[in-house]
């Protein structure tokens, strides 16, 4: 299956940044500590020389990180210093310099601190409120206020219902598509309607997988992942790549075009159709599209996807793979004659048992 990102740089950042501060983790323990303790505090990761640079006073420490050491420290009003590997204490009750060209929205100084040092070094910065009694991280231009459990899990909880629901769905609208591309019969509306219960699963996920991280080993009832979920959200991906208009260059621009609508944008269909690269006024709503193929041919069993490519590069249409003969399809860079028959006897197999599934009530969009 081709690797499709599905997140972006920030994304990526910010979870990699939770997932040190999940319950159960050292550095977390000590951050509780510190709430526990309501004294506040103030906490860099990384000792880099920029970093350095733009801290004076305070103590140089240079001692194994534990818990309560860090703790401690935190008595004192002033920034403590960890290494870049959350292994050391470098220094405690710094101050933190900081440009006053860099914007801030928060009002706190402690907060407008840790945000302001954070755009400037980007690096992450810790904050613990005295009078909130709260953890935020910042992370470059990111804020991130950790929740207590009792919400965290509420709101998680929330979260699993709303994904199955949506893997329910979006169940139904790819057979209904399957059947349709089987049949020769796709219309831009079955396409969309796909591609956005495939974007809610995929984003529900990625939420779900956010509370994973933030609960920690407080979250035991969340690590259960539904079985096909995967596959699901990757041949929905996939149909992205089957659908998406030429006059994009290629497939990447159609992939963030859909992957960069909010939540707001992505309720309304033209949104979906015009990051495919379609009108927005509804004229191709019901014009007949033909798939190039990829997310049929991912089901074939054992075809690599690289090889998926050459077929689609050749052919052009699944209509193309199926009409193909054996000869045809083995002459193919790494086809051979056995797994053109096993193409074709693949593809024959889905047609002939494809079901037609109930109808979904869909909009016609413009």
């Amino acid at each position: 299956m081709q690797n499709i990102s599905t997140e972006n740089q920030k994304t990526r950042e910010l979870f990699a940044a939770l997932k040190l501060l999940s319950p159960g983790t050292y550095l977390r323990e000590g951050m509780d500590y510190i709430i526990q303790s309501k004294t506040g505090g103030l906490v860099v990761l990384g000792d880099t020389p920029e970093i350095l640079d733009l801290t004076e006073g305070g103590f140089r420490i240079n001692c194994p990180y534990t818990p309560t050491a860090l703790y401690e420290l935190s008595k004192m009003d002033g920034a403590i210093i960890l290494s870049e590997d959350i292994k050391r204490i470098v220094r405690a009750n710094v101050t933190l310099r900081t440009s006053p060209t860099i914007p801030s929205d928060e009002t706190g100084l402690r907060h407008r601190s840790a945000d302001k040092f954070a755009r400037q070094t980007e690096h992450s910065v810790l904050a613990i409120s005295r009078s909130r009694n709260t953890l935020t991280l910042y992370l470059k231009d990111q804020r991130y206020t950790f929740r207590e459990r009792p919400t965290l899990l509420s709101e998680a909880n929330q979260t699993m219902l709303v994904l199955t629901q949506h893997l329910k769905a979006l169940k139904n609208a790819v057979a209904i598509l399957n059947w349709a591309e089987l049949s020769g019969n796709v219309t831009l509306t079955e396409v969309v309607a796909a591609i956005q219960l495939c974007e809610r699963v995929r984003r529900a996920e990625q939420e779900l997988d956010r509370y994973r991280i933030e609960l920690g080993t407080q979250a035991q009832s969340l690590q259960y992942v539904i079985p096909e979920l995967t596959t699901e959200i990757e041949s929905g991906l996939l149909i992205i790549k089957d659908y998406y208009h030429e006059n994009l260059r290629d497939a990447s621009e159609a992939f963030e075009a859909v992957l960069r609508l909010d939540a707001q944008c992505l309720t309304d269909q033209s949104n979906i159709s015009k990051a495919l690269g379609y009108s927005r006024d509804g004229q191709n709503t019901f014009e007949v599209l033909e798939p190039r193929g990829y997310r049929m041919l991912s089901r074939v069993p054992r075809i690599p996807f690289s090889i998926i490519e050459n077929i689609v590069h050749e052919f052009k249409t699944l209509d193309q793979v199926n009409t193909a003969s054996i000869a045809d399809l083995q002459a193919v860079d790494g086809v051979g004659k056995a797994r053109a028959s096993t193409i074709k006897n693949a593809l024959a197999h889905m047609k002939s048992t494809s079901v037609q599934p109930e109808a979904l009530s869909l909009s016609v969009f413009g």
